[in-house]
């Protein structure tokens, strides 16, 4: 929702504004922060949908995983150490990120063990 209000910033501030000026009738404001919930909801589907088309079995992605999937995508691959600096956890906390995703086959691991990478896997 954040992400909409900042989007929209003068409507937001002229969704408040009608507020006062309708003598507290939040019906206007409603609408907005109703029609905001429903494009948030419809950006997370579709993120949803683009990870779960390429994982062959259910997976359920915590904030930290979706975050470093889109480094990846980002980046087109990272070492272990760039991915603990970049999401902020330690040497195991990375791992415990990684270890489904690579278990289901969306990440994999190039490269040997000093010198490997992460990379989304492609299909």
């Amino acid at each position: 929702m954040d992400e909409y209000y900042w989007e929209n910033r003068p409507q937001y501030y002229a969704e408040l504004d009608a507020v006062r000026v309708a003598g507290e009738n939040l019906t206007g404001w409603l609408e907005y922060s109703a029609e905001g919930l429903r494009q948030t909801l419809k950006k997370v589907w579709l993120r949803v949908q683009a990870f779960s088309a390429r994982v062959p079995e259910k997976l359920v992605l915590r904030p930290k995983q979706e975050h470093l999937l889109n480094l990846l995508r980002d980046h087109g691959s990272m070492a272990p150490a760039e991915i603990w600096a970049a999401i902020g956890v330690s040497r195991q906390g990375a791992m415990d990120l990684l270890r489904p995703l690579l278990d289901v086959g969306i990440v994999e691991k190039i490269g040997g063990k000093k010198m490997g990478r992460y990379v989304l896997k492609r299909n």
